[in-house]
């Protein structure tokens, strides 16, 4: 319950921020028109690959918020207020990171709503096609995580954070003809968390591989791991990163 307040209170915050607020409406618009446009003079309209990706798309610009979000906290001086609590940094943290990814699930109702507007095929959307959505959620909070923890490491998180949106996109596959991405796909499933339910999102009859999504969960779990211990080795042992 305590850090579901936490969560609250900081997605209040998120969402306040104009930028941050907009920033997922405005990508998610900019490419579905952009996507409706090309599809539109390839008499495409009839694919769902249209407003899928456009969420997808909108989740993860969403989600590179995260990259700056613990060295903004530092740049005002509240993040000791943060993590020097009675309640576990660990958890603080995640609450502190977790809206970034959470707003951006705004996306999928904006694009589907775009669709209906446009008349673009909706495709069909069943309890699989939840779960996947779901799990885009899980993977993409997990990513987010270390690359925060990652982006600490530098002052100039803020500036760097747009590095990490499209490249991420492409090794997940979002961009590409069908048999250039499903050939990417199955390389980088194992390694990236989003790759496989990307992959069950934008082609809907490939199979599910669950084990490569749950090592590659596992994988950025480790490196997160790893990368707190040395966040917290420098800010604890040495004080070199000024957190506290």
């Amino acid at each position: 319950m305590r850090f579901l307040r936490l969560f609250w209170f900081q997605f209040k915050l998120y969402v306040s921020n104009q930028y941050f607020f907009w920033l997922t409406i405005t990508s998610t618009v900019s490419i579905f028109i952009l996507q409706y446009t090309i599809a539109y003079a390839n008499h495409g309209l009839n694919d769902s690959i249209v407003w899928i990706r456009s969420a997808v798309f909108g989740l993860w610009a969403s989600c590179t918020t995260a990259a700056g979000s613990i060295g903004y906290q530092r740049f005002q001086g509240t993040l000791p207020y943060i993590i020097n609590t009675r309640y576990d940094e660990r958890g603080s943290l995640v609450a502190l990171l977790l809206p970034a990814s959470s707003y951006g699930l705004l996306a999928f109702p904006l694009s589907f709503s775009l669709a209906k507007v446009f008349s673009v095929s909706i495709g069909k959307i069943d309890f699989k096609f939840i779960l996947m959505v779901i799990l885009l959620w899980v993977a993409a909070a997990t990513m987010d995580i270390l690359i925060a923890a990652f982006f600490t490491l530098t002052p100039n998180a803020l500036v760097y954070e747009a590095l990490i949106n499209i490249p991420i996109l492409l090794l997940a596959g979002v961009f590409g003809n069908e048999k250039f991405s499903l050939a990417l796909m199955n390389i980088l499933q194992y390694f990236l968390p989003l790759t496989i339910p990307i992959k069950v999102l934008l082609y809907p009859n490939s199979s599910i591989n669950i084990l490569a999504y749950i090592v590659s969960l596992i994988l950025w779990i480790l490196l997160i791991l790893i990368m707190v211990t040395r966040i917290n080795d420098l800010a604890r042992k040495k004080g070199s990163l000024k957190i506290i």
